[in-house]
């Protein structure tokens, strides 16, 4: 009998690690990106429509440790844990404190954004969520 709920238990495991984690994940060798709670970096983010594309801009309250930023969209339900993030694109750090990204491959629908901070002792600190509503393209 415990063998067979080891088995299952298990099986769930594989199964939870399959379905939340990306498939690029899966695919790659490289070390997932992990996210922490921890201050957020972040002064202000928001988001825009831009043409036939989505413009983000931040700005940073503090630059202390950050080596990059890793622009992250949903079409899901961002308040759900299991919501697919996918990488729209990445920002390299300046020393200006202020970034912008367009990500030019939208498609119709509400998208919601994020802005992961990667930090040089290899944590993160994630944005908060921005939302822009896409009806068509022009």
């Amino acid at each position: 009998m415990k063998t067979i709920r080891y088995s299952f238990l298990a099986a769930m495991f594989a199964l939870t690690v399959v379905c939340v984690l990306p498939h690029k994940a899966l695919a790659s060798k490289e070390r997932p990106l992990v996210i922490s709670k921890q201050t957020s970096v972040f002064g202000s983010f928001r988001t825009h429509r831009q043409g036939k594309g989505i413009t983000a801009v931040w700005n940073l309250a503090s630059a202390d440790g950050v080596v990059g930023f890793s622009v992250q969209r949903t079409y899901e339900d961002p308040t759900d844990p299991y919501a697919y993030w996918e990488d729209a694109g990445s920002v390299p750090f300046n020393s200006t404190r202020s970034f912008t990204f367009t990500d030019s491959e939208v498609f119709p629908g509400t998208i919601s954004y994020r802005i992961v901070a990667l930090m040089t002792d290899g944590t993160t600190s994630v944005s908060d969520v921005s939302q822009v509503r896409i009806v068509s393209h022009k």
